[in-house]
């Protein structure tokens, strides 16, 4: 098992990225500067800010401070929370008091202001919002500085203090008591605080000062602008850096969300002008962001060195793993597009003990279906350790069988990989095994074809695609193994939601509900045209697998063929060839007449796909509801 917290352990050749990084932020000609972190969730984002921390950490004359937005966002305001934790950070770390060891009191007084900067900032927040509760700012921390001035309002007030919280003047009144000696104190705290910092800054005598913000896009879209905003006081304050890891597109669309009004807005004024506005989201970030980093999708030659590396990890020893580890790391500096595998490994570990045995063996299954992993996991690094842990566990459900051979273990593995790549099949080879006594003809026939050479038609159309047709030739054959037995371990993904499902981010299973749970037909097509037609084709697929999910759980309900139909009709792409698929996996006999107007048009835009719709006519209740149009 392998745990899915970032770490500085660089299985993926991604201390290149991290080192750039650093490259940038210690050339004290580039600060200040703010660095954007981009890449998809689970790609690898933690794990090169942890090492370039670790990498920062060697130099000396610069302080690191790791910060974790999403960790603190349900304790206190957003904002607050990421000042007051960068500031307490640096207060706590102790190389930057290392140069001013015989100066401390004046930094002690410095952080001692600027703590009061914040406090005043919280107070100022708290003002917002006064006329709701005055217990607000003691959680915010606030209080101690404006009960001096309520005190003596409550005295002079005490036979009308309820008369004047409950009024609708009560904001007002209560923003002019805690502010009446100066108003400018309502800005001066913000004015101050920047150049406090930067004072702070000099005192330490430190070279530079480099913060690590890490998950801003797991925070909610409020919080990720307040972030953002926060980080706004430091920028442009000498000797600082900033990188924030984060999935752009995430962020973007945070943007978007809280702007929502000036967007629509804007679209209504810039209606029939032919310059197209700028995405807000990217145009907002820009304004944060001097320099963009993208991490690049894996490759399949660096699927298999993961893959290996893991199992590396997980097998041998930790004192030969960090031998292993070592030549890895020189490896990559000169051989930076080629694999890493078990010959190189070999030559570090020379010896023949079981753990090397069982590496070499595992290993060498596995890389023969590098390329489909990498595919049917997005060639994302999470996806792919949480799919070799799901696999593991699977592994010790069938010891529990006493069933710990190696041809058991692979063939599993094989059928993980059906499952990941098309669940439909997965669910069809289930009913096969699981409804005759010995060995399905369906399995014997499709591994026969697979074992040829795949000339003319396969009876089960499904099952003619590459991928499949490549794991169903592999040693050992489904045939050779106890498949009841593997489908036994498998089967949460039988009983409860199907597997591709848990590997769609959570916005598009949004999208998908929001499509799905549409209360009219007019509403679902202006759902489809705005929100799922703009869509990247990565997204595209992933809303189609959700509605494949949903039409072959629940083939008898016909909304699932009808967004299928109006995706057709609004244009979308792949729409009526991922259709097509569909029907030939799960059948036509379940389509409802009621939907026999959807389908004639459907058909009708598609005149020439004569053997689609012999297919369709299979249902005879739907050909005559057609035929009678």
């Amino acid at each position: 098992m392998w745990s899915d917290i970032e770490t500085s352990t660089d299985l993926l050749g991604y201390t290149v990225h991290a080192s750039i990084l650093r490259e940038v932020v210690s050339n004290e000609k580039n600060l200040p500067i703010t660095i954007g972190l981009y890449g998809d969730w689970g790609c690898g984002k933690s794990s090169v800010l942890k090492i370039l921390q670790s990498q920062l950490e060697e130099d000396k004359d610069c302080v690191v401070i790791y910060f974790d937005g999403w960790a603190f966002e349900s304790f206190d305001d957003a904002k607050m929370a990421l000042i007051q934790g960068i500031v307490d950070s640096l207060e706590s770390n102790e190389r930057f008091w290392e140069k001013v060891k015989d100066q401390g009191n004046d930094l002690k007084k410095a952080f001692k202001k600027l703590g009061k900067s914040i406090n005043w900032m919280r107070a100022l927040k708290w003002t917002a919002t006064a006329g709701a509760s005055v217990v607000a700012a003691s959680a915010t921390g606030g209080l101690s500085l404006i009960i001096p001035p309520l005190m003596e309002f409550f005295n002079q007030n005490k036979g009308k203090l309820e008369e004047v919280l409950l009024s609708d003047n009560a904001e007002n009144v209560l923003k002019d008591v805690i502010f009446k000696d100066d108003s400018d104190k309502k800005y001066q705290a913000v004015r101050e605080f920047r150049r406090d910092f930067e004072d702070l800054i000099q005192k330490s005598k430190q070279g530079k000062i480099v913060v690590l913000i890490d998950d801003l896009d797991r925070c909610l879209p409020r919080n990720i602008i307040e972030n953002l905003e926060a980080i706004k006081l430091f920028l442009n304050v000498p000797k600082t850096a900033f990188v924030i890891a984060a999935d752009q597109f995430i962020v973007s669309n945070a943007i978007k969300s809280e702007y929502k009004a000036i967007i629509d807005a804007s679209d209504e004024v810039s209606v029939g002008s032919e310059v197209k506005r700028p995405n807000l989201g990217d145009s907002y970030m820009e304004k944060f962001i001097q320099l963009p980093y993208n991490i690049p999708t894996l490759s399949q030659k660096e699927v298999e060195t993961y893959v290996t590396l893991l199992f590396s990890q997980s097998l041998l020893p930790d004192k030969i793993f960090s031998l292993v580890h070592k030549d890895f790391t020189q490896f990559c500096i000169k051989n930076k597009f080629d694999c890493y595998g078990w010959s190189n490994i070999k030559e570090v570990i020379k010896d023949s003990s079981s753990e090397t045995s069982s590496l070499q063996e595992i290993v060498g299954f596995l890389v023969r279906f590098s390329n489909i992993i990498g595919q049917s996991l997005r060639w994302n690094p999470r996806l792919i350790k949480r799919f070799l842990n799901a696999y593991e566990i699977r592994c010790a459900l069938l010891s529990k069988s006493d069933i710990t051979d190696t041809k058991s273990k692979f063939a599993l593995l094989k059928l993980m990989l059906i499952e990941k790549d098309d669940i439909s099949l997965f669910r069809e080879l289930n009913s096969w095994v699981m409804s005759k006594a010995g060995i399905p003809e369906e399995l014997r026939t499709i591994e026969t074809f697979a074992q040829g050479d795949r000339k003319g038609e396969l009876e089960f159309k499904g099952w003619n695609k590459p991928s499949i047709l490549h794991i169903m030739v592999e040693e050992p054959l489904f045939s050779q193994a106890n498949l009841k037995e593997l489908f036994w371990v498998s089967r949460d993904n039988l009983v409860s939601e199907m597997s591709g499902v848990s590997l769609i981010p959570t916005r598009i299973r949004t999208l998908f509900k929001e499509v799905y749970s549409a209360s009219s037909t007019k509403i679902q097509n202006n759902i489809i045209h705005t929100k799922v037609k703009p869509l990247s084709q990565g997204d595209l697929r992933d809303f189609y697998e959700l509605l494949d999910a949903q039409i072959t759980i629940n083939p008898m309900e016909s909304k699932g063929y009808l967004i299928y139909c109006s995706c057709d009709e609004l244009g979308i792409s792949n729409a009526f060839d991922r259709f097509v698929e569909l029907i030939a996996r799960v059948g036509a006999n379940s389509i409802s007449i009621s939907i026999a107007n959807q389908i004639k048009d459907l058909l009708d835009r598609h005149i020439n796909e004569s053997s689609f719709r012999e297919r369709l006519y299979a249902n005879k209740k739907l050909k005559r509801a057609i035929e009678s149009k």
